[in-house]
């Protein structure tokens, strides 16, 4: 490393507090883009697939959101540019992929055109380039802190989907296509605003990579990097957790098509399901930030890998509650939305602990590419399960292989909280 590589890039407060705001409105987005399609299944369902009987209809649309959920196979690429050619660059182009695709998303006349666009929807959302724009922005001490500041200003994105859906889908009304207008109202211009105003990340700017082409050797080399640093077991044993955890999607992506099936709840009851599962992230994100750093990364892991287990059997046996069903519904829907993107958020600020600057993100990459696979290996099996035995118990079968990540844990997660990331190699 040169004299001038080895000089500090130095940012102001005002300039972080600014950096800090923006990317909560790009944590609103990615929020509420992430999460709009898996509040209006039911309403999909109803429109393209009324024809078939509840199990078999079900079924479909878990094998076509598994077909869309390719697209965020490309969300490692994505990330492997942003190594290349900044994240400024690439943040600014998936808020507007997440801004136009939501746009065509309403204009969807069929499941197979639904399918389709919600494909390219998910070329761009979930992406960690926001999560690394923070941490390589953070001190050491605060990068948890400063993570989940974003994620708790930008959980108003969580907040909306309740309004916008008690809004666009009421007892008597079902225009699911309001939803994804917001996101193209906030998408396409914020890209512009990223473009035009934010830095490059200055640990980025420390260790730019010089005179590399995006051709398979640079994807090669990068990762041959990943897996050779010193703490590659732990990379590895990340990557399986985060296999695990993506067979679960199919509770964030069919969990509202369950419960409005459910004889006991109304659709007034599903619409303050959605709002306490909102504020139940809330929560989980302010918890997640403060624990991570006051305790620690590793036990945040075996907490929600058990948590979301108990809170599937809590939603199953719940609904079928004659009276007050919303209750336990709403807890145990609550609990497991909080566990899943919980443990994932963990994941995300272990993963960038612990992979070297210069490829960070591919290593980020690679960890939404194995996430997507996961995701559609469980919405595979999801479809075959549901369409034998039902939803219910996909659901379950699912949540059990997270008991996996116990021993994973324990015998390959290392702390990693306040390691400087210029430290490691």
């Amino acid at each position: 490393m040169n004299q001038e590589t080895e000089k500090k890039i130095v940012r102001s407060k005002k300039y972080l507090m600014y950096l800090v705001i923006l990317l909560m409105f790009v944590e609103i987005l990615d929020t509420y883009t992430t999460n709009f399609p898996n509040v209006i299944p039911s309403k999909v369902i109803e429109e393209f697939l009324y024809e078939f009987p509840q199990n078999i209809g079900e079924s479909i649309f878990s094998f076509c959101v598994a077909i869309a959920s390719l697209g965020m196979y490309f969300v490692f690429f994505n990330q492997l540019l942003a190594d290349k050619f900044g994240r400024r660059i690439l943040l600014a182009t998936t808020v507007f992929g997440m801004g136009f695709f939501s746009l065509l998303l309403i204009f969807s006349s069929g499941i197979i055109q639904y399918t389709i666009y919600l494909f390219l929807l998910y070329l761009f959302f979930s992406s960690d380039i926001w999560v690394i724009y923070i941490n390589e922005e953070s001190p050491a001490d605060k990068r948890g802190r400063f993570t989940n500041l974003v994620l708790i200003g930008g959980v108003t994105g969580s907040i909306l989907l309740p309004i916008f859906r008690s809004i666009f889908i009421t007892e008597t009304t079902s225009n699911w296509r309001g939803m994804p207008l917001f996101s193209a109202i906030l998408g396409i211009p914020l890209s512009i605003i990223i473009f035009f105003t934010l830095k490059e990340t200055s640990t980025y700017e420390e260790y730019k990579i010089e005179e590399v082409s995006i051709k398979t050797n640079l994807i090669r080399n990068n990762l041959r990097t990943v897996f050779s640093s010193q703490r590659r077991k732990e990379f590895v044993s990340l990557m399986l957790i985060t296999l695990l955890v993506g067979f679960n999607y199919i509770f964030v992506s069919l969990g509202e098509q369950y419960i409005n099936s459910s004889p006991n709840l109304t659709e007034g009851d599903i619409n303050i399901i959605v709002l306490a599962m909102s504020f139940a992230v809330i929560l989980g994100y302010l918890f997640t930030g403060v624990f991570a750093d006051k305790y620690g990364r590793k036990p945040l892991f075996y907490l929600y890998s058990v948590l979301f287990i108990i809170s599937i059997f809590t939603v199953v046996f719940g609904s079928k509650l004659p009276l007050f069903a919303i209750i336990p519904v709403s807890i145990g829907a609550s609990l497991a939305n909080v566990s899943y993107w919980g443990i994932g958020v963990v994941i995300r600020l272990v993963v960038v602990e612990i992979v070297p600057t210069d490829v960070r993100g591919t290593g980020s990459g690679l960890k939404s590419l194995i996430s997507a696979i996961g995701i559609t290996i469980g919405l595979l099996l999801s479809g075959g399960i549901t369409y034998f035995f039902g939803l219910e118990i996909s659901f379950i079968v699912l949540s059990l292989f997270l008991l996996i990540n116990i021993p994973l844990i324990y015998k390959f997660i290392k702390e990693t909280k306040g390691v400087e990331l210029n430290l490691i190699k």
